[in-house]
Protein backbone atom coordinates (compact mmCIF):
# COMPACT_ATOMS: atom_id res chain seq x y z
CA UNK A 1 0.00 0.00 0.00
CA UNK A 2 1.20 3.52 -0.82
CA UNK A 3 2.24 5.86 2.24
CA UNK A 4 -1.52 8.19 1.17
CA UNK A 5 -3.80 4.55 1.53
CA UNK A 6 -1.76 4.13 5.12
CA UNK A 7 -2.16 7.46 6.16
CA UNK A 8 -6.09 7.48 5.68
CA UNK A 9 -6.37 3.94 7.20
CA UNK A 10 -3.94 5.28 10.53
CA UNK A 11 -6.07 8.73 10.33
CA UNK A 12 -9.16 7.10 10.86
CA UNK A 13 -7.67 3.96 13.15
CA UNK A 14 -6.67 7.63 15.81
CA UNK A 15 -9.82 8.81 15.40
CA UNK A 16 -11.37 5.24 16.52
CA UNK A 17 -8.77 4.62 19.76
CA UNK A 18 -9.10 8.27 20.79
CA UNK A 19 -12.85 8.05 20.53
CA UNK A 20 -13.33 4.60 22.68
CA UNK A 21 -10.37 5.90 24.89
CA UNK A 22 -12.62 8.67 25.78
CA UNK A 23 -15.44 6.64 26.54
CA UNK A 24 -13.65 4.33 29.11
CA UNK A 25 -13.29 8.51 30.44
CA UNK A 26 -9.68 7.47 32.15
CA UNK A 27 -6.34 8.48 31.98
CA UNK A 28 -4.40 6.70 29.10
CA UNK A 29 -1.16 5.77 28.32
CA UNK A 30 -0.88 6.08 24.72
CA UNK A 31 1.97 4.03 23.78
CA UNK A 32 0.88 0.21 23.45
CA UNK A 33 -2.55 1.50 21.89
CA UNK A 34 0.00 3.21 19.16
CA UNK A 35 1.90 -0.03 18.69
CA UNK A 36 -0.85 -2.12 17.83
CA UNK A 37 -2.04 -0.15 15.39
CA UNK A 38 -1.44 -1.52 12.07
CA UNK A 39 -0.26 0.98 10.22
CA UNK A 40 1.23 3.27 12.29
CA UNK A 41 4.77 2.67 12.90
CA UNK A 42 4.92 3.24 8.80
CA UNK A 43 3.32 6.85 9.27
CA UNK A 44 5.07 7.87 11.87
CA UNK A 45 8.53 7.40 10.72
CA UNK A 46 7.23 8.61 6.91
CA UNK A 47 5.85 11.68 8.33
CA UNK A 48 6.65 12.37 12.36
CA UNK A 49 5.54 15.88 12.87
CA UNK A 50 1.83 15.57 10.69
CA UNK A 51 1.58 12.07 12.92
CA UNK A 52 2.29 14.36 16.23
CA UNK A 53 -0.52 17.33 15.17
CA UNK A 54 -2.43 14.15 14.23
CA UNK A 55 -2.61 12.54 18.41
CA UNK A 56 -3.93 16.21 19.25
CA UNK A 57 -6.11 16.63 17.04
CA UNK A 58 -7.81 13.23 17.73
CA UNK A 59 -7.51 13.92 21.71
CA UNK A 60 -9.49 17.06 21.12
CA UNK A 61 -11.87 15.90 18.91
CA UNK A 62 -12.87 12.97 21.20
CA UNK A 63 -12.26 14.84 24.57
CA UNK A 64 -9.86 11.69 25.70
CA UNK A 65 -7.22 11.74 28.28
CA UNK A 66 -4.02 10.50 27.55
CA UNK A 67 0.14 11.06 28.09
CA UNK A 68 0.29 12.60 24.82
CA UNK A 69 1.91 15.83 26.29
CA UNK A 70 4.00 13.97 28.59
CA UNK A 71 5.75 12.10 25.27
CA UNK A 72 6.18 14.95 23.14
CA UNK A 73 7.88 17.15 25.91
CA UNK A 74 9.65 13.43 27.04
CA UNK A 75 11.38 13.45 23.29
CA UNK A 76 12.66 16.92 23.51
CA UNK A 77 14.13 16.53 27.56
CA UNK A 78 15.29 12.99 27.15
CA UNK A 79 18.69 13.40 25.89
CA UNK A 80 19.47 15.87 29.05
CA UNK A 81 17.61 12.70 31.53
CA UNK A 82 20.75 10.62 33.51
CA UNK A 83 17.76 7.85 33.82
CA UNK A 84 14.08 7.16 32.15
CA UNK A 85 10.97 9.16 33.05
CA UNK A 86 7.14 8.92 32.71
CA UNK A 87 5.79 12.26 32.94
CA UNK A 88 6.89 15.94 33.24
CA UNK A 89 5.98 18.22 36.21
CA UNK A 90 4.29 21.75 34.30
CA UNK A 91 4.61 25.12 35.89
CA UNK A 92 2.06 26.18 38.51
CA UNK A 93 -0.74 28.11 36.57
CA UNK A 94 0.53 31.67 37.82
CA UNK A 95 4.09 30.51 36.45
CA UNK A 96 2.77 30.54 33.03
CA UNK A 97 5.18 28.48 30.89
CA UNK A 98 8.17 29.14 33.52
CA UNK A 99 9.39 26.67 35.73
CA UNK A 100 8.08 27.40 39.31
CA UNK A 101 10.38 24.72 41.29
CA UNK A 102 13.19 26.16 43.12
CA UNK A 103 14.95 26.79 46.54
CA UNK A 104 15.06 23.30 46.91
CA UNK A 105 11.13 22.67 46.51
CA UNK A 106 9.24 20.86 43.69
CA UNK A 107 6.11 22.70 42.98
CA UNK A 108 4.26 22.35 39.24
CA UNK A 109 1.56 20.32 37.90
CA UNK A 110 0.85 16.92 36.31
CA UNK A 111 -1.09 16.33 33.60
CA UNK A 112 -2.80 13.10 34.54
CA UNK A 113 -1.86 10.92 37.45
CA UNK A 114 1.30 11.87 39.14
CA UNK A 115 3.33 8.07 38.82
CA UNK A 116 6.44 6.30 38.52
CA UNK A 117 9.44 8.99 37.42
CA UNK A 118 8.60 12.13 37.09
CA UNK A 119 11.01 14.85 35.29
CA UNK A 120 11.17 18.39 37.24
CA UNK A 121 12.61 21.54 35.40
CA UNK A 122 14.17 24.38 37.96
CA UNK A 123 14.80 28.04 37.51
CA UNK A 124 18.28 28.58 38.17
CA UNK A 125 20.39 31.24 39.46
CA UNK A 126 21.40 33.09 36.48
CA UNK A 127 18.13 31.96 34.41
CA UNK A 128 19.19 28.59 33.53
CA UNK A 129 16.49 25.65 33.37
CA UNK A 130 18.28 22.35 34.93
CA UNK A 131 16.03 19.38 34.45
CA UNK A 132 16.08 16.19 36.86
CA UNK A 133 13.84 13.37 37.69
CA UNK A 134 11.67 12.74 40.77
CA UNK A 135 10.19 9.54 42.57
CA UNK A 136 6.67 10.13 42.82
CA UNK A 137 6.37 7.98 45.86
CA UNK A 138 8.64 10.97 47.54
CA UNK A 139 6.07 13.67 46.67
CA UNK A 140 3.17 15.15 47.94
CA UNK A 141 0.18 15.13 45.55
CA UNK A 142 -3.16 16.35 45.93
CA UNK A 143 -5.94 16.68 42.62
CA UNK A 144 -7.13 19.85 41.55
CA UNK A 145 -10.24 21.14 41.20
CA UNK A 146 -10.63 22.18 37.58
CA UNK A 147 -13.19 23.99 35.32
CA UNK A 148 -13.55 20.56 33.26
CA UNK A 149 -14.35 18.14 36.39
CA UNK A 150 -13.72 15.42 33.78
CA UNK A 151 -9.91 15.85 33.68
CA UNK A 152 -7.23 14.26 35.85
CA UNK A 153 -4.62 17.03 37.33
CA UNK A 154 -2.71 16.82 40.14
CA UNK A 155 -0.31 19.55 42.29
CA UNK A 156 3.09 18.23 43.28
CA UNK A 157 5.42 19.45 45.64
CA UNK A 158 8.13 18.12 47.59
CA UNK A 159 12.15 17.77 47.84
CA UNK A 160 14.61 18.91 44.58
CA UNK A 161 16.38 15.91 43.62
CA UNK A 162 20.02 16.55 43.87
CA UNK A 163 21.11 15.02 40.49
CA UNK A 164 20.30 18.35 38.13
CA UNK A 165 21.40 18.67 34.29
CA UNK A 166 21.60 21.75 33.03
CA UNK A 167 18.69 22.02 30.07
CA UNK A 168 17.59 25.56 29.07
CA UNK A 169 17.63 24.75 25.01
CA UNK A 170 16.19 20.97 25.84
CA UNK A 171 13.16 22.90 27.73
CA UNK A 172 12.67 25.41 25.06
CA UNK A 173 12.00 23.08 22.73
CA UNK A 174 9.63 20.93 25.15
CA UNK A 175 7.86 23.78 25.93
CA UNK A 176 7.21 24.97 22.25
CA UNK A 177 6.37 21.45 21.54
CA UNK A 178 3.92 21.28 24.29
CA UNK A 179 2.58 25.17 23.07
CA UNK A 180 2.19 23.58 19.75
CA UNK A 181 0.22 20.41 20.96
CA UNK A 182 -2.05 22.46 23.43
CA UNK A 183 -2.71 24.58 20.00
CA UNK A 184 -4.23 21.56 18.56
CA UNK A 185 -6.03 20.90 21.24
CA UNK A 186 -7.80 23.96 21.53
CA UNK A 187 -8.64 24.62 17.67
CA UNK A 188 -9.71 21.53 17.41
CA UNK A 189 -12.25 21.68 20.42
CA UNK A 190 -13.25 24.85 18.95
CA UNK A 191 -14.22 22.73 15.82
CA UNK A 192 -16.16 20.65 17.10
CA UNK A 193 -17.90 23.72 19.31
CA UNK A 194 -18.90 25.10 16.18
CA UNK A 195 -20.05 21.29 14.36
CA UNK A 196 -22.42 20.77 17.27
CA UNK A 197 -23.56 23.82 18.03
CA UNK A 198 -23.78 25.91 15.00
CA UNK A 199 -24.76 23.01 12.56
CA UNK A 200 -24.16 23.98 8.60
CA UNK A 201 -26.67 21.31 7.03
CA UNK A 202 -29.19 20.18 9.57
CA UNK A 203 -32.93 20.40 8.28
CA UNK A 204 -33.74 22.37 10.70
CA UNK A 205 -30.70 24.44 11.76
CA UNK A 206 -30.76 25.64 15.19
CA UNK A 207 -29.57 28.85 14.40
CA UNK A 208 -30.74 30.99 10.87
CA UNK A 209 -28.33 33.34 10.29
CA UNK A 210 -31.07 35.76 8.72
CA UNK A 211 -32.79 35.89 11.99
CA UNK A 212 -29.33 37.22 13.62
CA UNK A 213 -28.81 40.48 14.71
CA UNK A 214 -25.63 42.86 13.01
CA UNK A 215 -24.02 42.81 15.96
CA UNK A 216 -23.89 38.93 16.75
CA UNK A 217 -23.31 38.37 13.04
CA UNK A 218 -19.79 40.74 12.94
CA UNK A 219 -19.28 38.54 16.66
CA UNK A 220 -19.29 35.41 14.71
CA UNK A 221 -17.42 36.52 11.70
CA UNK A 222 -14.61 37.73 14.08
CA UNK A 223 -14.42 34.71 15.91
CA UNK A 224 -14.46 32.42 12.42
CA UNK A 225 -11.52 35.09 11.26
CA UNK A 226 -9.82 34.38 14.34
CA UNK A 227 -9.94 30.79 14.69
CA UNK A 228 -8.72 30.71 10.80
CA UNK A 229 -5.81 32.90 11.53
CA UNK A 230 -5.20 30.83 14.59
CA UNK A 231 -4.94 27.86 11.84
CA UNK A 232 -2.86 29.14 9.99
CA UNK A 233 -0.09 30.22 12.49
CA UNK A 234 -0.26 26.54 14.18
CA UNK A 235 0.41 24.70 11.04
CA UNK A 236 3.68 26.89 10.17
CA UNK A 237 4.57 26.31 13.89
CA UNK A 238 4.41 22.72 13.58
CA UNK A 239 6.66 23.00 10.16
CA UNK A 240 9.15 25.29 11.30
CA UNK A 241 9.28 24.75 15.37
CA UNK A 242 10.56 26.68 17.83
CA UNK A 243 9.17 27.78 20.98
CA UNK A 244 8.38 31.75 19.48
CA UNK A 245 6.20 30.26 17.06
CA UNK A 246 4.84 27.89 19.80
CA UNK A 247 3.92 30.62 22.01
CA UNK A 248 2.44 32.73 19.40
CA UNK A 249 0.32 29.88 18.32
CA UNK A 250 -0.96 28.81 21.65
CA UNK A 251 -2.25 32.36 22.35
CA UNK A 252 -3.94 32.93 18.82
CA UNK A 253 -5.26 29.00 19.65
CA UNK A 254 -6.47 29.79 23.45
CA UNK A 255 -8.25 32.82 21.92
CA UNK A 256 -10.07 31.95 18.85
CA UNK A 257 -11.31 29.17 20.88
CA UNK A 258 -12.29 31.64 24.21
CA UNK A 259 -14.13 33.97 21.16
CA UNK A 260 -15.81 31.37 19.42
CA UNK A 261 -17.11 29.97 22.37
CA UNK A 262 -18.39 33.11 23.10
CA UNK A 263 -20.38 33.99 19.95
CA UNK A 264 -21.75 30.44 19.81
CA UNK A 265 -23.38 30.89 23.78
CA UNK A 266 -24.70 35.04 22.17
CA UNK A 267 -25.78 33.47 18.98
CA UNK A 268 -27.96 29.91 20.64
CA UNK A 269 -28.11 30.76 24.22
CA UNK A 270 -26.52 27.04 25.02
CA UNK A 271 -25.02 26.08 27.99
CA UNK A 272 -21.52 25.49 28.22
CA UNK A 273 -20.31 22.45 26.62
CA UNK A 274 -17.68 20.24 27.34
CA UNK A 275 -15.68 21.39 24.70
CA UNK A 276 -15.86 24.57 25.74
CA UNK A 277 -14.74 23.77 29.28
CA UNK A 278 -12.11 21.59 28.31
CA UNK A 279 -10.79 24.42 26.05
CA UNK A 280 -11.18 27.02 28.99
CA UNK A 281 -9.21 24.72 31.42
CA UNK A 282 -6.27 23.55 28.29
CA UNK A 283 -5.95 27.54 28.22
CA UNK A 284 -4.39 28.16 31.50
CA UNK A 285 -1.69 25.60 31.16
CA UNK A 286 1.39 26.26 30.00
CA UNK A 287 0.59 29.94 30.00
CA UNK A 288 -2.92 31.44 29.25
CA UNK A 289 -3.51 33.17 25.78
CA UNK A 290 -3.14 36.35 27.85
CA UNK A 291 -0.43 35.47 29.85
CA UNK A 292 1.41 34.70 26.15
CA UNK A 293 -0.13 37.64 24.39
CA UNK A 294 1.58 39.90 27.30
CA UNK A 295 5.20 38.09 26.87
CA UNK A 296 5.03 38.63 22.94
CA UNK A 297 3.74 42.41 23.20
CA UNK A 298 6.80 42.90 25.60
CA UNK A 299 9.33 41.45 23.22
CA UNK A 300 7.87 42.94 20.26
CA UNK A 301 8.30 46.41 22.25
CA UNK A 302 12.28 45.55 23.35
CA UNK A 303 13.13 44.67 19.66
CA UNK A 304 11.55 48.11 18.33
CA UNK A 305 13.32 49.77 21.31
CA UNK A 306 16.70 47.86 20.12
CA UNK A 307 16.15 49.09 16.30
CA UNK A 308 15.59 52.93 17.07
CA UNK A 309 18.81 53.14 19.52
Amino acid sequence: MNIDGAWQLAEEEIFQLFDAIARDGLPTQIGDHLTNLRWWSQVKNEFPVEACELLFRAQGKSLAQTDCLDRAMLAELSARLSQPADAVILPDLSFGDEPGSSSGQVSGICVGPAASRLVVPVRGPLGEVLIGVVDASHMQISRMNTVDPSVNWNRVCGPLPNDLAEATLEWNLAMGAAHRALATELISLADEEVRICLPANEVEPQVDASELSPTIRETLSQAFADLEAARAVLEASWRYGGRLSGRKAKAMAGRAHHRVCEAVERTTGRDVTRYAKRGFQLNTLCGSYQYLERLLAERQLEERTTVSR
